[in-house]
């Protein structure tokens, strides 16, 4: 991205990528399907008859997952906490997205290549994350890792703010990265485990409204603070804030549950 935009300038590295998310995007996107079971594939990897037999021969049951309406999901302090700790990543994953390299460039110093390495070096801290993701969720409380993440984004955006050293910025990449990759995922996963499977969709786009106000939010904070005090630290470190008290959101978003006989989410 860094060589094309040198070489061929930002607008036609910006319809180029356009052109490429449509030649790649639509064909994966015809191979999604709903349900697992649209794939031949049953939830957990049991057929319905094994599960049967496993029940005769004695084995526990699995735990029935309770589904909650729409309205019921609205009521939990779950569904709310789980946004605004979404929302406050947001904050910084977009601020980053739009001002780190400028920051890197103007306020630390940094040629544009150098900061491009340290985007390069995030995305593959990204993709580590990711991969983590994939046995870690298995493993622990999605929620308390999710907590964790939002610390590691916090000591992120401080690194970048004060990246003085090449070692921080490095730290940068690392920390952003592995926490971006590896609480992104558990966003929607936290949220089925929680809700179930049949509202899900309107619950995950009701949940999008809310984190979109983070979205936007974060490089308008950073960019007016930017032009009112001249650089990026003090915008930038009120992110780091923001983004370490949205550890304290996930933390308290325990799993709600379902009154036997009112129905009522707790």
């Amino acid at each position: 991205m860094a060589w094309s935009i040198q070489v061929w300038g930002w607008r036609a590295t910006a319809a180029g990528s356009g052109l490429l998310v449509l030649l790649t995007g639509l064909p994966m996107a015809s191979i999604i399907r709903r349900r697992p079971e649209d794939h031949g594939e049953h939830v957990d990897g049991i057929h319905p008859a094994q599960a049967a037999a496993n029940l005769a021969q004695g084995h526990p049951a699995p735990p029935v997952q309770i589904e909650f309406t729409v309205a019921q999901a609205l009521r939990t302090r779950a569904f709310w906490m789980l946004a605004i700790g979404h929302g406050l990543a947001l904050l910084v994953v977009s601020a980053v997205n739009v001002h780190a390299i400028t920051h890197m460039k103007e306020g630390l110093g940094y040629s544009f290549t150098t900061a491009s390495w340290v985007i390069l070096i995030m995305t593959f801290g990204q993709l580590a994350g990711v991969l983590m993701g994939a046995t870690m969720g298995d493993w622990f409380d999605k929620r308390k890792v999710a907590a964790l993440c939002m610390l590691a984004h916090g000591i992120g955006m401080l690194c970048l703010t004060y990246g003085n050293h090449m070692a921080m910025l490095v730290a940068f990449g690392v920390f952003h990265g592995i926490a971006w990759g590896l609480r992104g995922p558990f966003m929607q996963a936290i949220r089925a485990d929680y809700f179930g499977r049949n509202a899900i969709g309107l619950i995950l786009g009701l949940s999008a409204a809310i984190i979109a106000l983070g979205q936007i939010a974060g490089p308008m904070i950073a960019g007016v603070l930017a032009d009112l005090t001249g650089d990026y630290q003090l915008g930038f470190s009120l992110l780091a804030l923001l983004a370490a008290l949205g550890s304290l959101a996930f933390m308290l978003a325990t799993k709600p549950t379902l009154a036997p006989s009112a129905e009522t989410p707790a």
